[in-house]
Parts: structure tokens; C-alpha cells; sequence
């Protein structure tokens, strides 16, 4: 199948915005599916830069087409990296580079892979990029997760989330274990699928769902209250780390709702951007294996201390 038959919603709508030169200055293209990911801003490159494009989807054949495809086009600049993380010296290398004029095309792409890995100092360079771009400069970001990009990122560019499909096998199986589908919703959009939903009942899952959206709430109202219900509530409801791990995934879900939801109220976004970064870091401390006690109780006070000062 072609990457427009795999992602018809999301190529329609970027071929909309090229034929009605709607075109941003930035994008972050984000999906579980990593592979899939990047032939959408592959293609996207294509069509933004295709000589016979048609009503905005590329040819795919010119000569144009295939050096892109095959990562030989000099107007696409594109980062990555084996390490752990992208850092600010690569993004001022970038930046340097982009400041020199388009070779072949109209434009230049910069194409930034797992933009997750950009550190903090990284992210600030980059985003004083995007918000006073130089030139004609087309920005690609490509991500498994929305909300492991710094909020700041998050707000200066488009955010597409390709369109994901529980495996046929794995959602059968799901249901017989006693999955919804509204349980069912939330594994595809939070990209759950890795998380070896099949060993997990039912019932566990609707219950770590719960105390993920409860205390999350908690967090936001009473801070204090959250804090004591890592020992109360959280730890008796995790029997091993794979049930730590989901249950950190379904938090990160839902601060994501969150930060979506606070879009338009400018306190709200600014204390949902806080948290959602001290929860990053608390995640961080877990996955370093720091225990989930420590780990959410020093974010419950980090809480209590933003709660203070707004």
C-alpha cells in the first residue's frame, strides 16, 4: 500500500494546504507507527517540492521525487541521530546551513527525526528558529510523542497525529480480555499498542485508567492530596513494572488532554505546559530507576510548589 492508501485523511489535508497555499512554517508529525511517520513527511517533502504535483500530491517519478525519496535532495536538511539526544550544537549547525539560499527547489526543508531527542538547550535554539524563521524555510518535526516535545515547541508549530489501528489480532484479543471500546480509543490514540496490552486484563486496565485520570486530576486541584495518594492509591494498584509503564503512559495521555484543552486560556496552558514537563522529568527519573513512589511524590510537591507561586 501507498503511504496516501495508509494515511488518506492526513495526505488529503496536507495536499488542501499546498493547493491553497495554506502552507506553516512548521510541523510536528507524530504516530506510534515511527516507519509510517516518516514516509508521511517524505511524501509531504515530495509534494512540497514536486515540479508536476497535481492538485497537491507529488508524481512520485521525477527526478525530483526520487532524490528525495532516497535522502539526495540538497534542499532537505535533515537531523538524526543514534544518541541519546539532538543537541544545541547541531541545531546552530542547522541553522547556519538553512541561512544559505535554496540550491534546486523554491525552499528548504529542515526534517528533524524522533524530535523528542532534542534537549532543553536544543529545543530554545530551535524555537527562537521557528518563531522568526529565515527565509523560505519549511520545518519537519517527526515524533512518536506529542508531549515528550517541549509544550513551547508544541505551540509554535501544526501538530498532525497520523491515524492509527489497533492490530486486528490484538484488538480481538483485547475484547475477549474484557476491553471496551472506549479502552480500545485510548490504546490507539496514546499509541499504547507496544505496551503488551495482551497480559493485562481488562479489568486492570480500567482500573490503572482510572487512578491515571484521577490523580492527574488531583495533581492540577490538590496537589497535596495527590501526594498522598501515590502510597494510598497508585502503589497498591501496580503489581510490576510493566503496570508502572502503562500506567505512566496513560498519565502522559492524559496530560496531553490537558495541554490540548488549555490551548485557549492562557493561565491554564502555562500551568498545563509546567506540569507536563515536571511529569517528563519524573518519568525520566523512573525509567533511570528511580522508584514510582519517589518519582511521583517529588512531582506531587514540585505541584504543590507551582500551585504556590500561580
Amino acid at each position: 500500500m501507498t503511504i496516501v492508501q495508509e494515511q488518506p485523511q492526513i495526505t488529503a489535508e496536507l495536499a488542501k494546504t499546498i493547493t491553497t497555499q495554506h502552507v506553516v512554517h512548521a510541523y510536528l508529525f507524530t504516530g506510534s507507527n515511527q516507519a509510517q511517520v516518516q514516509r508521511v513527511g517524505i511524501w509531504f517533502m515530495q509534494a512540497l517540492f514536486c515540479p508536476h504535483a497535481k492538485e497537491g500530491y507529488p508524481c512520485l517519478q521525477c527526478n525530483f521525487c526520487q532524490r528525495i525519496q532516497n535522502n539526495d535532495f540538497p534542499d532537505v536538511l535533515t537531523l538524526a541521530t543514534d544518541k541519546k539526544s539532538l543537541g544545541v550544537d547541531d541545531i546552530r549547525e542547522a541553522k547556519r546551513e538553512l541561512e544559505q539560499t535554496s540550491v534546486e527547489a523554491s525552499g528548504r526543508i529542515l526534517l528533524i527525526k524522533q524530535a523528542e531527542k532534542l534537549t532543553t538547550s536544543a529545543a530554545n535554539s530551535l524555537l527562537k528558529f521557528l518563531e522568526d524563521p529565515v527565509g523560505k524555510v519549511t520545518a519537519l518535526l517527526l515524533t512518536k510523542s506529542v508531549i515528550a516535545v517541549l509544550p513551547t515547541i508544541q505551540s509554535r508549530v501544526q501538530i498532525l497525529s497520523l491515524a492509527d489501528s489497533v492490530d486486528t489480532n490484538l484488538q480481538v484479543d483485547l475484547q475477549e480480555k474484557g476491553y471496551s471500546d472506549n479502552d480500545l480509543t485510548i490504546i490507539q490514540q496514546a499509541h499504547l499498542e507496544d505496551e503488551l496490552m495482551a497480559n493485562i486484563a481488562g479489568d486492570k486496565f480500567k482500573q490503572l485508567k482510572q487512578v491515571a485520570q484521577t490523580w492527574v486530576q488531583q495533581l492540577a486541584h490538590n496537589p497535596w492530596q495527590a501526594f498522598i495518594a501515590v502510597s494510598t492509591t497508585i502503589l497498591p494498584a501496580v503489581e510490576n513494572r510493566l503496570q508502572q509503564q502503562l500506567l505512566l503512559s496513560l498519565m502522559e495521555w492524559y496530560f496531553s488532554q490537558q495541554l490540548n484543552q488549555a490551548v485557549d486560556d492562557h493561565v491554564k496552558l502555562q500551568w498545563a505546559k509546567q506540569i507536563t514537563m515536571a511529569f517528563l522529568h519524573a518519568k525520566q527519573l523512573w525509567t533511570a530507576n528511580v522508584s514510582l513512589q519517589n518519582s511521583l511524590e517529588q512531582l506531587a510537591l514540585q505541584a504543590t510548589n507551582l500551585s504556590k507561586r500561580g
